[in-house]
């Protein structure tokens, strides 16, 4: 079901993308001598001044690339201004370059944002709104390329920590995105870390299939919000970037079960790279990664109950508490007792539909469950190990350890726990339980 459901959404994507290209890039003649960018700014963006429609048409905007030392150094000869209505076109001559960025100057101060991919002369590209935002991401990739991480970062990794409330935070302070970065560099280690040991291609291939993957999807996400102003509109297609980065592990060759337990690992690294940084961007960082564990989770606990053979009944009441789930940490302040209590309620409403569902014997797994929770059990250990932790490799440890305790103990009572598939319960009894 998690395969059909994510080939059957990214299709749609590609098809809203090209719906979107041809509206925004169809119509623009582009000279082979040049590339052109094509994006808008957004007065909202402009920090701790109330500017009218006058002060954006009077912006100026240049292209940049973003140095190895993660410096703006101008592109000469590109320099346009924005129009009336808040939109501007540069052309750049390509060249190869990489790392290319956009500078707004607009009453006082620079606004920033940066293309997710490189550019090629004859080719036209459209840049999501430069706003406070996009200005917090491109500081935070500048700080990546300086560090040398550039090629394992995609833009969605930032795209997916980063809003209007951290963003302030960000641009405040260099510390701030620093440790943002940081946080971002280490949950791509661990992906890196993680292909190296899951799946059948070599970790490199997996990290080309995603990249491709999710540099479409980018580039679909950019589009749609630069053509739809409106709250749900924007939110809607943030939700098909995340879904497009499920899709995009699967597609690398990870199992629904290991696409969980990576995107959970990514989540922890993230949070616990960020040391002393604000609680906004704690909890943005918390909230945003908590969702697509949420979404991982829930698709793939489905995708089990269903190998396992459980009814439609409860598969249904499974749905329903993942629906719940990720409507509850969508809908928080990213705070980590409003994480926690989303997620317990979870477990608790999947172990009750799973108890009630006739081919199990739900005494057996009250059970186990309550082996699994008890201090000193599964996951007790699993928690404490890994709490404040970053070494990759200790986690790694960890989340093999916690798989096979869980599994040890369905396993141990495989002859009374019914007829329901004894791998499948395994992997949903570690699912539920990885929060």
């Amino acid at each position: 079901m998690f395969l059909k459901n994510k080939l059957s959404i990214f299709s749609g994507l590609l098809l809203l993308l090209m719906t979107f290209q041809a509206c925004s890039d169809g119509s623009v003649s582009v000279d082979e001598n040049v590339a052109l960018i094509q994006g808008s700014v957004e007065s909202s963006g402009i920090s701790e001044k109330a500017v009218s429609n006058a002060d954006v048409s009077a912006a100026t905007v240049t292209a940049a690339r973003i140095s190895s030392n993660g410096s703006f150094d101008i592109i000469s000869e590109t320099e346009t201004q924005v129009d009336a209505s808040g939109n501007f076109t540069l052309e750049v001559d390509a060249n190869s370059l990489n790392h290319i960025a956009v500078l707004v100057e607009t009453n006082g101060e620079t606004l920033k944002g940066y293309l997710s991919k490189s550019i090629e002369n004859g080719q036209s590209y459209t840049i999501k709104p430069v706003n406070s935002v996009s200005t917090a991401e491109a500081v935070v990739f500048a700080d990546i390329v300086a560090k040398g991480k550039a090629d394992i970062v995609h833009k969605a990794d930032i795209e997916a920590v980063v809003n209007q409330r951290s963003a302030t935070a960000i641009r405040s302070s260099s510390t701030a995105s620093g440790r943002v970065a940081t946080a971002v560099e280490n949950s791509a280690d661990a992906r890196m870390t993680f292909f190296s040991e899951y799946g059948e291609a070599d970790a490199e291939t997996k990290m080309d299939t995603w990249f491709e993957i999710m540099t479409e999807a980018q580039a679909e996400f950019e589009s749609a919000i630069s053509n739809n102003s409106s709250a749900e509109a924007k939110e809607a297609a943030f939700d098909a970037l995340l879904d497009a980065k499920l899709f995009a592990y699967a597609e690398a060759g990870l199992s629904e079960v290991e696409i969980s337990k990576l995107v959970h690992m990514q989540a922890k690294v993230k949070n616990n790279s960020l040391g002393s940084a604000s609680s906004d961007i704690r909890s943005d960082v918390r909230a945003s990664s908590s969702l697509l564990v949420a979404l991982a989770v829930d698709n793939a606990t489905i995708a089990r109950a269903e190998a396992s053979g459980m009814s439609q009944a409860t598969i249904s009441a499974i749905s329903d508490a993942g629906a719940k789930l990720t409507g509850e940490v969508r809908t928080s302040a990213g705070t980590n007792s409003q994480i926690q209590a989303a997620f317990e309620t979870y477990h608790e409403e999947v172990k009750a539909a799973i108890e009630s569902d006739s081919s199990v014997e739900g005494s057996v797994i009250v059970t186990i469950d309550l082996e699994i929770n008890a201090i000193g059990g599964a996951k007790f250990i699993f928690d404490s190990a890994i709490s404040g932790i970053l070494s990759l490799n200790i986690l790694n440890d960890a989340y093999a350890e916690f798989a096979g305790s869980v599994r040890n103990s369905v396993e141990s009572r495989s002859d009374s726990i019914g007829s329901v598939e004894a791998e499948a319960m395994a992997d949903i009894l570690l699912l539920i339980n990885l929060f």
